[in-house]
């Protein structure tokens, strides 16, 4: 009986270590990641559709605290042509970069249209594929935002 109650007790105690540990693991996590996490998807070539996006991108940040907002902003198809150098929203998407945004190419359009990444604005960064950034990051939990 002893015995019994030795080992019920180390269990016991086993148990209770485990949970702490995974509760202390999800607090550290959480200092890393921001409270609100949204990924907003633009696929046309349309200024306006833009400016919705970056206003809303840039007014949501503002709103919840920079340290608050994780924002993303992905460019596929023709919404990729905005990303480029001498685009009409080159200015504002600056703005957003310098605004702790990240503003994300597909790498699938820039192949098709032969895009590469000198024809983008600074900071603009480059993934595999626009839908597939989109996915996972709505599997992460991310907000999806369709301006």
């Amino acid at each position: 009986m002893k015995s019994f109650l030795h080992s019920l007790l180390l269990v016991a105690m086993l148990a209770l270590g485990s949970i702490a540990q995974h509760a202390l693991a999800d607090q550290g996590a959480g200092n890393n990641k921001a409270k609100y996490q949204l990924v907003f998807h633009v696929s046309e070539n349309n200024p306006q559709q833009w400016q919705v996006a970056l206003n809303n991108a840039l007014a949501f940040q503002r709103n919840v605290g920079k340290d608050d907002a994780q924002v993303e902003i992905v460019a596929i198809g023709p919404g990729l042509d905005m990303l480029k150098i001498d685009s009409k929203a080159a200015s504002r998407i600056t703005q957003a970069l310098d605004n702790s945004i990240d503003v994300v190419a597909c790498g699938e359009t820039m192949r098709a249209t032969k895009v590469t990444a000198a024809d983008l604005i600074g900071g603009v960064r480059v993934v595999p594929g626009g839908i597939i950034e989109i996915a996972d990051r709505q599997r992460a939990g991310w907000v999806y935002i369709r301006p």
